[in-house]
């Protein structure tokens, strides 16, 4: 019985330098892979406080956004509440320019009529003349009633220098005459204006020589 020889292969043996350099590559592999997976950690917390802060941007942004947009609606209602309270205005503006201009047509009407009757009357039938005061204070008025009838005068003094203003009221009897002067509390001088009224006559004017 032939009997072949087994051939065994010896088995090779990794050299203690391959294994060296095989733990240093799988050390040098480790410490990147370790310092990529900080990297991406850092990154990642990064990104997560960037989109927080533009999260909370976004959120100031919309509640600004309100807050503008209730603004422009308040302004829209009081714009509207001013058109309607201006137009109201112009209303009762016009209102009463038209009722100011009725009333001064009637006024102006009322006061031609007036200035009508007025041409119509006589002036006061009254002479006023002038003489010195015997006590050597300014000038005294004579006024003489030239009707037939009792009057009641309502006499005014103006200085037009001293803008001083006297008024008198007295009667005078048909044909007489009445003096007013220093002792009843009137000193007349040259430029008064003397304005004479009394009922159912036109105001007679006198200015003192």
């Amino acid at each position: 019985m032939s009997s072949q020889a087994s051939v065994i292969q010896p088995q090779q043996r990794t050299s203690p330098v391959a294994l060296k350099i095989a733990a240093a590559v799988l050390a040098v592999t480790s410490v990147a892979l370790a310092a990529l997976y900080y990297q991406a950690a850092r990154d990642i917390e990064t990104q997560k406080a960037s989109v927080a802060s533009l999260q909370l941007e976004l959120a100031k942004e919309v509640a600004r956004a309100a807050e503008l947009k209730s603004d422009l609606n308040a302004a829209r209602t009081d714009a509207q509440a001013q058109a309607t309270k201006s137009a109201q205005l112009s209303s009762e503006v016009e209102s009463k320019e038209q009722a100011l201009a009725a009333e001064t047509s009637k006024a102006e009407s009322v006061q031609a009529a007036l200035d009508q009757e007025k041409a119509r009357l006589p002036s006061v039938p009254v002479r006023i003349e002038m003489r010195r005061s015997a006590m050597g204070r300014g000038l005294v008025a004579m006024f003489t009633n030239t009707s037939a009838m009792q009057l009641s005068v309502i006499m005014v003094a103006r200085n037009p220098t001293t803008e001083g203003v006297k008024e008198k009221s007295f009667q005078i009897a048909p044909g007489r005459k009445v003096e007013i002067g220093y002792l009843e509390g009137v000193q007349f001088a040259s430029g008064d204006q003397v304005r004479l009224r009394s009922a159912g006559f036109e105001e007679l004017h006198y200015t003192v020589q």
